[in-house]
């Protein structure tokens, strides 16, 4: 089997749907810029082959603005190649008069049909009755960044890359108990965890699951950087009594304790970690009326980086960071979460980094606690929201487990 594909630069997902469906021996794209196309072919074969889909990919320049160009395009494959399929999804108003054209001699060589990205439908457009596959389409977080151009970064590959977290039942327990402490002041956890995050940065060893902290040794150095230095033991202590940390130990000059394990210390060390986790936690948990994953992948802390190629650790890789990314089927889900302020480059950066590598059935998503305590700046960042088509799930704090659910449950639909 052959398909003929439009290729579409605005879309990558569509050129890759007729082959994770159909199988096919062969895909041959018709388009401009054959090079460019040859090589971001390889990163498609390399989403097949992991599918178990062996498929050679063939590149055919057209041009776009000349009607008889495409026809003898189209033409000139069908005569090289038997059973072959038009994909109809990703070509342009004049790629489909062309394919009419070539259709009307040629019914009984070529079938046509479309993939509907939004309601994950493939429509017979021959009416012949024939589909290669109508099975719902999937694709998970690394495949969707992968298909637009980018590449995932592990932390095995690069310090600052991907965590891949271990949910297990007792970490799943602890992020739910660190989420409870959390919500009761946002703010405060914020800011506690902020001076303890900056603290291992010069001051304790970054490493360690154990911590002493002498106050005034503490202040002194952080107030050299200007940085205020403030601690709530109130806040340790609810985390002791919740067997997050251990052995704390409190006097009028020192604070000491150790973290459970790494994965409860990274929660404790980056203030809006625990809201990236209960929001993956919880879209994972997510099930639809017949029982059946509203997302069906999800990923948090996300590295993305943006040619596909490290340079090392000391090597300036271009890269940004999401928060939290989730899949329903094909359309992907991008988050920003923002447990407290929420500065203006963060909507920009968020919709720029979505674009790029979500495509444009992507969804993007302001994910915050504390909006109504920005002042006058929370009216501009709704503004700014909704010029930038980003939603925003706010109060997440605050509202019911039955209202979280079902907002998260929503995030992925146009509406």
């Amino acid at each position: 089997m052959t398909i003929i594909e439009f290729f579409d630069w605005e879309s990558p997902v569509e050129n890759m749907i007729s082959t994770l469906l159909c199988a096919p021996d062969k895909v041959v794209f018709l388009g401009d810029g054959k090079k460019k196309i040859d090589r971001i072919s390889d990163g498609y074969k390399k989403i097949a082959r992991n599918r178990g889909i062996e498929v050679e990919f063939e590149a055919k320049a057209i041009n776009k603005n000349n009607l008889m160009s495409i026809v003898d395009a189209i033409e000139e494959v069908l005569e090289d190649n038997d059973d072959c399929i038009i994909d109809l999804s990703g070509g342009d108003d004049l790629s489909l008069v062309a394919v009419g054209i070539v259709y009307c001699d040629n019914a009984d060589k070529i079938r046509l049909h479309r993939f509907n990205i939004s309601n994950s439908t493939m429509t017979d457009c021959d009416s012949d009755g024939i589909l290669c596959n109508s099975a719902p389409l999937e694709l998970t977080v690394e495949e969707t960044v992968e298909i637009n151009g980018g590449r995932i970064i592990y932390s095995d590959e690069k310090s600052n890359g991907t965590y891949c977290w271990d949910f297990d039942d007792e970490f799943t327990d602890d992020v739910y108990v660190m989420w409870s402490l959390c919500k009761q002041n946002p703010s405060l956890w914020n800011f506690q965890l902020s001076i303890l995050d900056k603290l291992r940065s010069f001051y304790l060893e970054p490493d360690s699951l154990s911590v002493y902290i002498n106050f005034a040794d503490a202040k002194e150095a952080m107030n050299n950087r200007g940085e205020k230095c403030d601690f709530k033991t109130d806040l340790y202590k609810k985390l002791f009594n919740l067997s997050v940390i251990n052995n704390l130990k409190i006097d009028r000059e020192s604070m000491s304790f150790s973290f459970k394990n790494e994965q409860v210390m990274k929660c404790l060390t980056k203030a809006g970690q625990i809201l990236e986790l209960i929001i993956a936690l919880k879209a994972a948990e997510l099930t639809d009326d017949e029982g059946e994953p509203v997302y069906t992948d999800v990923m948090t802390g996300i590295f993305i980086d943006w040619d596909s190629d490290i340079h090392g650790s000391d090597g300036a890789d271009v890269g940004n960071e999401i928060d939290v990314i989730l899949m329903k089927g094909l359309t992907p889900v991008f988050i920003s979460c923002k447990n407290g302020m929420v500065k203006m480059d963060e909507l920009y950066k968020l919709s720029v980094v979505a674009e790029k590598f979500g495509g444009k059935y992507v969804r993007k998503v302001l994910a915050v606690t504390e909006l109504e305590k920005m002042g006058e700046n929370e009216a501009y960042i709704r503004a700014r929201c909704e010029a930038m088509d980003i939603r925003i799930f706010e109060n997440i704090d605050e509202i019911s487990e039955e209202k979280f659910m079902h907002k998260l449950k929503k995030l992925w639909s146009a509406n």
